[in-house]
Parts: C-alpha cells; structure tokens; sequence
C-alpha cells in the first residue's frame, strides 16, 4: 500500500512536490479525481485531493487523515459529515492568494477591454463595438476580505479604485491603509462597478450572491467568482445577464465544478448525470460558456510557478508535521 495517494495532480504540481517529498515516501498520483478512478480498495492511509474530489462512504474506516491542496476546504468538512467522524484534516490556507487575485484582475480587464470581440474584430482590424472602461476611479466591490480578499483589496488600491468591502470580520487596520470602506453586502451591491465573491463556502454563503440579492445592483457591474461556484448559481447569472443586472460575468469557479469537469473532460455524458438539479446547473453553466459577456477559466487561478512550487512545498511540510507529529501545520478547523 502507497503512503499516500494523490489525486487531482497536474504535471508540473508533481515536478514540485517530487522536489519536496523526502525520498522515502511511497506515493501514488494520478490528475484524475477520486470518483474518477477506481474507489474499490483505498490505495494509502493518507488522502490528498483538491476541491473535485469526492470521499467513498466506505473509505471511512481506512482514512488515517486527509490534507488538500487548496484554500477551501468545504468538501472536506461535508465528508466528516456525511461518516459522522472527524479524522486529521489540513490545508492550505496562503498558498495562492496573490495568484488568485491577480488573476481576479485578469477576468476584470478582459471583460472591461472587451478582450475577447477585440480578438474577433482583429481579422477586420475593426473598432465598432469595443468601447471598454477604465478602472481608475471605479468602485470594487470585495465580498470576503480574508486571505485572497485582501490581496485583490491591494490591488484596486494600487490602481486608485473606490474599495468597498463586506466581511463579518472587519479589520479596521488594514481598511485604513488601503482606503477601504466596509459596508453591507446589499450596500456593496448597489453601489458596485465591479462585484468580486471571495467568499469561503459555507450554510450560510451558499447560493448567497442570487438573482434577488445581485438585482439590486445600480451600475450594471461586472461579477467576478473566485471562490466557490455554489454562492453565484449559474441560472440566477444567466437571468441576471438578460436582464441587463450584470454587464458581464468572469468565472474560475462552478457550481457542481466536480461533474461539470466530467462532463467537459468527457468521462460522462448528460444522461450519465443521474440527479436532475445537477445535470440543470450544469446545463445551465454550458449556456454560460457561450455567451458573449462570460469569461470562464478551468479553476486556474491558483496556477503560477510561485505559487505551484510553495503549494508543493507547504503540502510536503504538512505532511512531515503528520507523520511525526499526527496532526497538520494548517489543520482545518472541525467543530
């Protein structure tokens, strides 16, 4: 049996992570995801995924402990729920925040330059129609100023942006040394040119930022999710396009992101979706991908060579600290 198994690896994440590993481990790794791959017999006591995999009920007895490669740690905490058990879990809480929100200024710009009709209107050298904005003096909305939140925070502060922010935990501090105002998310809304969700998913945030909450908005802005694809339902994002609510959408995060990359990679069809509010929302997101104003990244905003290499580097620490200690650097936090 292997030590650990990894799954949802990327070549170049094991070119690092092979850097950092002592030579002792015994590893397995595949791209694919758990459900992906046959979930028979575990292939090691220790489990390491990213967001899109998802934990056979009949591992329970067999898990030692769980580490993810990634920030969010929702499917997690669901699987504990799902066993009623709590094992040694961790993550990474930092490993790729200035990634994520440079690549948040990335989707901004395309949708404010128009970048993707000003590629199309190149075989006519042709300018009709992609009259941009500037975001000098433009208001940004941040909805979750934690980690990555605050990293596009400095950002907008660096391009002279009006910065609101909605958070529960408001750090006076750092609002005042990026000229950031805290307000309600309703207030955030209406008084937004661009809308960034970088909220963790909980109760709570899921399918927070809906058609009712997000028609409030006064300015037609830009929405941007970095997060977690359940807080900006994709059938509320395509009404709220229609309705002119939102003048354009940039997303590396989805709702159902698991059988969505299924269905993209091509290991199942439509009819494979067995569970018709799934296969809806990813039907939905298809629409999404086709229209004009959308702008949709593989959840690779994480994906720099810093940021690769001190993920690799922070995922063999943690497990360093496990194997000698039984618990993890960055545990997640488990009622």
């Amino acid at each position: 049996m292997y030590r650990v198994a990894f799954y949802e690896i990327f070549e170049e994440e094991e070119k690092h992570l092979l850097k950092y590993l002592p030579k002792e481990y015994d590893c397995f790794f595949t791209k694919k995801s758990i459900q992906d791959t046959d979930t028979g017999d575990i292939p090691a006591p220790v489990i390491s995924t990213r967001t899109q995999s998802k934990f056979p009920k009949h591992w329970k007895d067999k898990i030692e402990a769980v580490l993810t490669r990634s920030t969010g740690y929702d499917h997690v905490t669901r699987y504990f729920k799902e066993i009623n058990k709590i094992l040694p879990a961790g993550h990474l809480p930092k490993y790729a925040a200035r990634a994520v929100a440079e690549h948040t200024f990335l989707l901004i710009l395309m949708l404010a330059r128009k970048l993707d009709a000003q590629r199309e209107s190149m075989q006519t050298f042709s300018r009709d129609g992609l009259t941009g904005f500037e975001l000098l003096g433009k208001t940004l909305t941040t909805v979750g100023v934690g980690n990555i939140g605050s990293e596009i925070v400095k950002i907008g502060y660096g391009l002279d942006m009006k910065l609101l922010g909605v958070d529960i935990k408001p750090r006076e501090e750092f609002a005042q040394k990026h000229s950031l105002d805290y307000v309600s998310l309703i207030d955030g809304i209406t008084q937004a040119d661009i809308i960034v969700c970088a909220l963790p998913l909980t109760e709570e945030t899921d399918g927070l930022l809906d058609t009712a909450r997000l028609s409030s908005a006064g300015n037609c802005p830009i929405l941007i999710n970095i997060a977690r694809g359940e807080i900006t339902p994709p059938q509320d994002l395509i009404q709220l396009l229609k309705d002119e609510k939102l003048s354009g959408v940039g997303l590396d995060v989805y709702d159902e992101e698991s059988t969505l990359g299924s269905y993209l990679r091509g290991e199942i069809s439509k009819t494979g979706i067995a569970d018709p509010a799934v296969r809806e929302s990813v039907e939905a997101t298809l629409k999404l991908l086709k229209h004009p104003d959308v702008i949709c990244t593989p959840h690779n905003a994480f994906n720099t060579e810093e940021s690769t290499d001190r993920k690799s580097r922070q995922t063999a620490e943690n497990l360093k600290h496990y194997f000698d200690k039984g618990d993890f650097l960055t545990p997640i936090p488990v009622d």
